[in-house]
């Protein structure tokens, strides 16, 4: 039996897989609460950076992030055990593919956000499927 066939090998695999997971939805995270707090202690410097008009009142822009902030800090258990929440992870992936379409169709300078938004829901999605071939795979 060869080296790859052990179930030793494949646990490690899987484990390895769980922490790329989390180190990138960790990464997703920290940058969300950033963009979050720039939203509610810098609004201008936020329209300004991606193309926006002015946010008059700024209310919106900093209501905004601080709906960002709170829906990400939904995501800790998703980030703590991926496995066992398997809801939190997916809603989140498919959050982010939604938010995606919203920002694109939108366009403008909001056009950024989709991309973001885009990027890390493809980047979760196949880390996520490779975490649960591993997690499967590990299984004797």
């Amino acid at each position: 039996m060869t080296e790859a066939l052990t179930v030793g090998w494949t646990a490690a695999r899987a484990q390895t897989r769980r922490r790329t997971y989390q180190r990138i939805l960790g990464f997703n995270m920290v940058l969300h609460v950033l963009i979050g707090l720039a939203c509610m202690f810098a609004p201008d410097f936020v329209s300004r950076t991606f193309g926006l008009p002015p946010p008059v009142p700024s209310g919106w822009i900093r209501g905004w992030g601080a709906t960002l902030i709170l829906v990400t800090a939904l995501y800790i258990p998703g980030l703590q055990d991926p496995v066992r929440s398997r809801f939190t992870n997916i809603t989140g992936i498919l959050g982010r593919l939604w938010m995606a379409t919203v920002w694109l169709v939108i366009g403008g300078g909001l056009i950024w956000f989709g991309l973001f938004d885009l990027f890390f829901a493809i980047v979760l999605a196949v880390l996520y499927y490779r975490l649960f071939e591993g997690e499967i795979m590990s299984r004797p």
